[in-house]
């Protein structure tokens, strides 16, 4: 009897289970109705092509958090509503207020180029245009309404292109600025590193249309502006002069780069390391790299001289000497550097110029006596508290790159560091006469201690001599 009531149950369940089948074969799950939704709306796999603005890998965040992330301004839409940086959102209103009012003060209802005055509707209606193009260049998708979105826009480029303006006639002492974040020390400097974090860019396109739009005829062009308002974090001479106007830029931080790459670009090989293997056999890749850190290299006979009339990116190695620019390392430009890097390591399209040279520079460095003797010859210098501190930020950063030899703009010079040291280490003589100026040269209390060790062995075998000699004569 329990046999049977349990042989009836499992036919019930068998055609209960065939019931559901059948049913589930006439309506496919729910996930797959959800996919073959989002395969209708486009093709999403391809829309990466697109990203200029990204976030800032997790393990390169590792190297030094801060340098990543805002201190006290969001702009786009990665850190919109971060509620620690709500701070500077009345100054942002505040400058889209003015730029507003400023426009029909200097034009009335006509301007000097024949616009009409610039209405708050216009700016919508125009970076409305641009909101789908506009989130194509984030590599995350953000769940903020479209109204809300453009709204983002324009506050934000309004807020960035009138403190750009100011800034130029702060600089060039057109006028006199009396506005709150020029007159707080802290302030401007402040937002000069914030406007240059990858993850708080507006893509550049934004900024030319609202410049566009709210700009009047006397203003110089966009990237002037932006170059004048950045130069403070790491000044050069003519940087203006380094830029090609009619390129097309990414974002800001795309524009303050370019400053460093007319001088590279004209004469250093695209191929790297894959150019050089075609004249030569390179087989490993240990070799491919810089084999030696400065102490080793100074031990080689390779000198170390600093260069004042090179880019910062144009490293040279004549003569058995390598000829650095000077590196500074403090506040402002630990971040940019950072931000520069993390640029080149998640956009296909900018060469791995950065990239390159830090992993030079991390080559160079394997402790603080290399940061020492990089320091004394005027080539690396610092505030952050330490030479054992710089070693350290430039070993993490190497840890966390990834670095591809075949694109090394570096690959010429360091083949040729590393073919001077193969020379030395294959003679014995040279290894002997290099450690003999080192402990015995390197310092004049060396050098006299040498001195009179050598007296010493003088005069001890002078006396051995005449003590044989009187044995043997008497």
């Amino acid at each position: 009897m329990g046999r049977t009531g349990k042989g009836k149950r499992s036919m019930r369940n068998i055609r209960r289970a065939g019931a559901n089948k059948r049913q589930s074969q006439e309506q496919p799950p729910e996930w797959v109705i959800d996919m073959n939704n989002d395969i209708k709306e486009g093709p999403v796999c391809d829309s990466g092509k697109w990203w200029t603005v990204y976030r800032v890998p997790k393990n390169m965040r590792g190297i030094h958090k801060n340098a990543f992330l805002p201190k006290i301004i969001s702009i786009g839409p990665f850190h919109y509503r971060d509620p620690g940086l709500r701070i500077m959102e009345q100054h942002k209103m505040r400058y889209l207020l003015r730029v507003l009012e400023s426009r029909h003060q200097e034009n009335g209802e006509q301007s000097q180029a024949g616009k009409a005055a610039i209405r708050l509707e216009d700016l919508a209606e125009s970076i409305g245009g641009l909101e789908q193009k506009t989130r194509e260049r984030y590599s995350e998708d953000f769940l903020i309404e479209s109204d809300e979105f453009v709204q983002m826009m324009i506050i934000d480029g309004c807020f960035v292109l009138e403190l750009l303006r100011l800034y130029f006639k702060f600089d060039n002492e057109l006028e006199d600025v009396e506005d709150p974040i020029f007159t707080t020390r802290w302030m401007l400097r402040t937002l000069q590193r914030d406007l240059l974090k990858l993850e708080n860019q507006l893509p550049f396109f934004v900024l030319e249309k609202l410049y566009e739009l709210i700009g009047s005829a006397n203003d110089p062009p966009l990237v002037d502006l932006v170059l004048t308002f950045f130069d403070p974090l790491l000044p050069r001479k003519n940087i203006k002069g380094k830029v090609n106007p009619e390129e097309e830029f990414d974002h800001m931080l795309d524009v303050f780069r370019s400053t460093f790459l007319s001088s590279i670009n004209e004469r250093t090989p695209a191929a790297g390391w894959k150019q050089l293997e075609s004249s030569a056999n390179i087989p490993l890749v240990q070799e491919r790299q810089l084999i030696h850190c400065v102490t080793e290299l100074q031990e080689a006979g390779v000198g170390f001289k600093k260069r004042q009339d090179l880019d910062l990116l144009d490293i040279r190695f004549e003569d058995g000497v390598l000829k650095i620019p000077p590196l500074y390392i403090d506040d402002n430009t630990v971040p940019l550097f950072l931000n520069l890097v993390a640029y080149e390591q998640c956009d296909q399209d900018a060469k791995p110029f950065f990239t390159n040279f830090f992993m030079f520079f991390d080559s160079l460095i394997n402790s603080h006596t290399d940061v020492e003797i990089l320091h004394k010859n005027g080539i690396i210098n610092h505030v952050l508290g330490s030479d054992k501190d710089v070693a350290n930020l430039f070993n993490k950063l190497g840890r966390e790159i990834i670095y591809d030899l075949d694109e090394c703009y570096l690959s010429q010079q360091m083949k040729d560091v590393n073919d001077y040291c193969k020379k030395y280490y294959s003679s014995k003589w040279h290894v002997w006469l290099t450690n003999l100026k080192r402990d015995y040269f390197s310092s004049p209390w060396a050098f006299l201690s040498l001195l009179a060790a050598i007296a010493l062995l003088l005069l001890t075998t002078v006396q051995t001599y005449y003590s044989v000699y009187a044995y043997y004569k008497s």
